[in-house]
C-alpha cells in the first residue's frame, strides 16, 4: 500500500488533471480514465451569515474613541468616552497662597483614526453626575451609560492629526480648577483617598453631531491626563502642578449605531443573525458594533460520491472586499482571522498557519490598478480535510473575525461579496478522486 501511494503521488505531481466542478451536479465523463483523477473546483458552495457579538467590553481598553462616522452602506456609528480620575498626592504647604493658572485635559493620539480628518472635529467635556462602577462581572460595555451635567466645562474645535502625535488640549473651567486647588490646598475631607472619586467622578467626553470623522487616542499615567497649572503667589518663576490620572481600568467608551436607511434590521436583537441575503448578498465585519461572519459549507460531503475514496489535498478561500466600501478614509483591515466553531457556534480552534503554530491571519492582495482583484486569502487545506465526510453534531464552521481589540476599540471593518454578489468569496479545492482501492 504505502508503495502505491507513493506511486500515485507522483503520477498525480507530473500528470494532475483538474477541471471546474460544482459539487451538486454530475461528474463529467470527459477525465482520463485511471484509478484516481485530481479536480481542482472553485464552485464549492459557501453559505455567508452575519452575526453580531451582544456586549462588547469597552473598558480597560487604555482608548479613547472620539468622533462619528457614516458608512456608506451600515449607517453612522458614533463614540463618546467617559474618564473618571484617580486621586493625585498634593504637597505645597498649606501655609502658601496658592493661585490657579488653567486646568487643561490634554489627549494623545494613538494613531487610530476613521473618515475624513482634513475635516474639523469638535469636542465638549461635561462633569460626571454619577461615579462610574464595574459590573459584577468587572467590565463595562459598549452600551453602558452613566450621568453627566448638561453646562460643558470645555469644548474645543480643531483640525485633526492623528499622525502626528500633536496632543489635543481642552482647557476646562476656571470654576472647577479653583475647586479642585482650594479642596487640595486645604486638605478638604472631600478630596481624601477614600472620598476623592464622589467628590470628582471623572468626565465624559462627547463629539459634535456633525462629527465626519473618529479619533483614537490613549489612555495612561500621562496619557489623558487633566492637569491644573498653578503657582504660590509672588512665585511666577515657579509654577506648579497637580496632574489627574485616568483610571484605566473604569475608563470606558460608549458606541450608537443609527441603522436607519440600511438594509439591517431596524432595532437590533439579542443572539442576531442576519443572512447574506438579507444584506444584499453581503458579508460584514465591523468592529465597535461587533459583526463577525460565519462561513458553512453544506455540499462538500458532495464530492465523496465521485468515487471509492476522495481526498482533499489543498483548499485555498478566497474573499474580496466590496470595492465602494472602503478608501483613504476607511481602508481595509490589514488582518482578519479564521475560527473553527462547533455546531453550536462554539470556537474550538483557530486556523492555523502551516507549521500549525500560529493562528492565520488573511494575506491581503492588493490590485490598485484593478481594485475588484483586491482579496483576502486563508489556506484552509487542514480545516477541509477534516471536515469531509463529518456529518451532523460533528460538522464544523469557520468564524471570519477580527483581532478582539480591534472590536472593543476601533470601528474597523470590512464588506465583501457572498456567492450571488459582484466579487463572489469563492473556495477552491483539489481534491483526488479514487476509483478503486
Amino acid at each position: 500500500m504505502r508503495t502505491f501511494l507513493t506511486f500515485a503521488g507522483l503520477i498525480i505531481m507530473f500528470a494532475g488533471l483538474s477541471s471546474c466542478y460544482d459539487e451538486s451536479a454530475t461528474f463529467g465523463e470527459s477525465l482520463v480514465d485511471s484509478s484516481f483523477r485530481n479536480v481542482t473546483a472553485d464552485t464549492s458552495t459557501v453559505t455567508v451569515t452575519n452575526v453580531r457579538i451582544d456586549s462588547l467590553e469597552t473598558s480597560g481598553t487604555n482608548t479613547v474613541l472620539l468622533g462619528q462616522y457614516t458608512h456608506p452602506l451600515w449607517g453612522t456609528v458614533t463614540s463618546m468616552s467617559y474618564i473618571p480620575y484617580e486621586r493625585p498626592s498634593y504637597g505645597t504647604d498649606i501655609e502658601e497662597t496658592v493661585i490657579l493658572d488653567s486646568l487643561m485635559l490634554t489627549l494623545h493620539y494613538n494613531g487610530y483614526y476613521l473618515g475624513d480628518t482634513t475635516l474639523m472635529q469638535t469636542l465638549s467635556v461635561y462633569p460626571l453626575k454619577e461615579k462610574v462602577v464595574l459590573n459584577d462581572n468587572d467590565y463595562l460595555y459598549s452600551n453602558a451609560s452613566f450621568a453627566y451635567g448638561t453646562e460643558a466645562l470645555g469644548k474645543k474645535t480643531f483640525k485633526p492629526h492623528p499622525g502626528r502625535g500633536e496632543p489635543v488640549e481642552i482647557r476646562l473651567s476656571d470654576e472647577l480648577g479653583r475647586q479642585l486647588l482650594t479642596s487640595f490646598h486645604n486638605r478638604s475631607e472631600a478630596v481624601s483617598v477614600d472620598k476623592f472619586e464622589d467628590y470628582f467622578k471623572g468626565i465624559a467626553v462627547v463629539p459634535d453631531a456633525s462629527s465626519k470623522n473618529l479619533l483614537g487616542f490613549s489612555v495612561g499615567d500621562t496619557l489623558s491626563v487633566i492637569t491644573l497649572y498653578y503657582h504660590v503667589k509672588d512665585e511666577l518663576e515657579n509654577p506648579q502642578t497637580l496632574v489627574f490620572s485616568p483610571n484605566t481600568t473604569t475608563q470606558f467608551n460608549h458606541f450608537d449605531h443609527d441603522r436607519s436607511g440600511t438594509l439591517l434590521p431596524a432595532v437590533a436583537t439579542k443572539n442576531e443573525e442576519v443572512s447574506s441575503a438579507q444584506l444584499g448578498d453581503r458579508g460584514m465585519l465591523f468592529g465597535g458594533l461587533g459583526w463577525y461572519t460565519r462561513l458553512e459549507f453544506p455540499h462538500l460531503n458532495n464530492i465523496m460520491q465521485q468515487g471509492v475514496q476522495v481526498d482533499v489535498q489543498n483548499a485555498i478561500l478566497r474573499i474580496y472586499p466590496q470595492v465602494d466600501t472602503y478608501s483613504e478614509f476607511n481602508s481595509l483591515p490589514d488582518s482578519i482571522y479564521l475560527y473553527i466553531a462547533d455546531e453550536n457556534n462554539v470556537v474550538t480552534e483557530a486556523v492555523t498557519d502551516y507549521l500549525g503554530t500560529q493562528v492565520q491571519g488573511g494575506v491581503l492582495v492588493k490590485d490598485d490598478t484593478f481594485r475588484e482583484k483586491t482579496y483576502y486569502y486563508f489556506d484552509v487545506s487542514t480545516f477541509m480535510k477534516e471536515e469531509l465526510g463529518a456529518i451532523g453534531t460533528n460538522k464544523h464552521n469557520l468564524q471570519l473575525v477580527f483581532p478582539s481589540a480591534k472590536y472593543n476599540s476601533t470601528f474597523n471593518n470590512l464588506t465583501f461579496s457572498s456567492q450571488k454578489g459582484k466579487n463572489p468569496i469563492t473556495l477552491q479545492l483539489t481534491y483526488t478522486i479514487y476509483e478503486s482501492y
